[in-house]
């Protein structure tokens, strides 16, 4: 009599080739989720034309490289997704998975990330760069709780004054209307100088230029052209007063998603760019302004600073009050070789 199939089902040679197919199943499962690809919507307010995009572009390849394709970070630049604040915000609520984003809007979440904005607190780009490091190892971690995984931070430009009528001394931006960055030690900084600080989002400076609802404002030279200032705000002073940085800002529930070897690819691919936009950008800032002159603008040194210092000095003793760890935040970063 035939075997019946269930009796054939149940023999040794059947049982082994069953379990076996079973294995080989459960390995192409497994190797299908290790392979699974993980996507990052980042957000940058800059242009394409500009530095710190074509660093982004650098990061999104590295990480692709490192990771084989399975994490890609998506760049959507000039503002596409909305302003830093909505930013910030988008990365909170998990529909945003990360973005660079000017420290001064996260001070609502850290209050001890102001210290990048005291004005003057850094000597010279050098003494900026050797600074990232620092204060992403001491502040990042106050961050997570928040919902925010800090990377890495770096140069986004040195801040200038940019305006519709001449600035050559403090007094001339007595009672003018000044665009700031949506921070509150921007716009007390700017009291203390006594101009009327209203914050603006980026995406809307030019039109606030353009229609008068500002008179000046500060931002980087690079930004001066990238942006198109120029064409609304003809006068550039150069003053340097304060740094503006931006951190490599995820999703801490975008970065728990990750395999231990897709984060170490992400954080190196950080780690090579910070340094990447710094000098681009530095290199960047001189010519993009020559070129802002060749297109009309007007430039003015300010050759002694020691008045605007002086002003602006209340801020640091401000921020040291408010602020448990301002003192030792200001003297390590003081203590920093160019």
């Amino acid at each position: 009599m035939k075997p019946s199939p269930r009796d054939a089902m149940r023999s040794p040679r059947a049982l082994l080739a069953f379990a076996a197919f079973g294995l080989l199943s459960m390995l192409a499962s497994t190797a299908v989720t290790a392979q699974t690809k993980v996507t990052a919507k980042f957000s940058s307010i800059v242009p394409d034309n500009h530095p710190i995009h074509m660093g982004l572009l650098r990061f999104a390849s590295l990480v692709a490289q490192r990771t084989n394709g399975s994490v890609e970070i998506k760049i959507f630049p000039s503002g596409q997704l909305g302003g830093e604040v909505e930013t910030a915000e988008g990365i909170k609520l998990g529909s945003i998975e990360g973005a660079v984003i000017t420290t001064s809007v996260l001070v609502n979440w850290v209050p001890e990330v102001q210290v990048i904005d005291l004005p003057f607190v850094f000597r010279n780009d050098d003494h900026a760069l050797a600074a990232y490091g620092l204060l992403t190892e001491r502040l990042a971690p106050k961050f997570t709780p928040h919902g925010f995984r800090v990377l890495g931070m770096t140069l986004s430009g040195v801040r200038n004054l940019i305006s519709t009528f001449p600035i050559q001394t403090v007094a001339d931006v007595r009672g003018k209307k000044m665009r700031v960055i949506q921070s509150p030690l921007h716009v007390e900084v700017w009291k203390l100088v006594g101009a009327n600080p209203t914050p603006i989002p980026a995406p809307e400076i030019y039109s606030a230029l353009q229609t008068k609802v500002v008179d000046f404002m500060d931002n980087p030279k690079t930004n001066y052209l990238s942006f198109k200032w120029y064409e609304v705000a003809k006068h550039f002073t150069e003053l340097g007063h304060i740094y503006s940085v931006i951190a490599f800002t995820f999703s801490e529930r975008w970065w728990n998603r990750l395999s231990p070897d897709q984060k170490a690819a992400v954080q190196r691919s950080v780690n090579d760019v910070v340094p990447m936009i710094h000098h681009l950008l530095s290199q960047n800032d001189d010519m993009a302004l020559a070129k802002t002159v060749e297109l009309g603008s007007t430039v003015f040194v300010v050759k002694d600073r020691e008045p605007w210092r002086k002003l602006m000095a209340p801020i640091w003793d401000d921020f040291q009050k408010k602020v448990p760890e301002g003192k030792a935040l200001i003297d390590a970063v003081g203590a920093l070789k160019d």
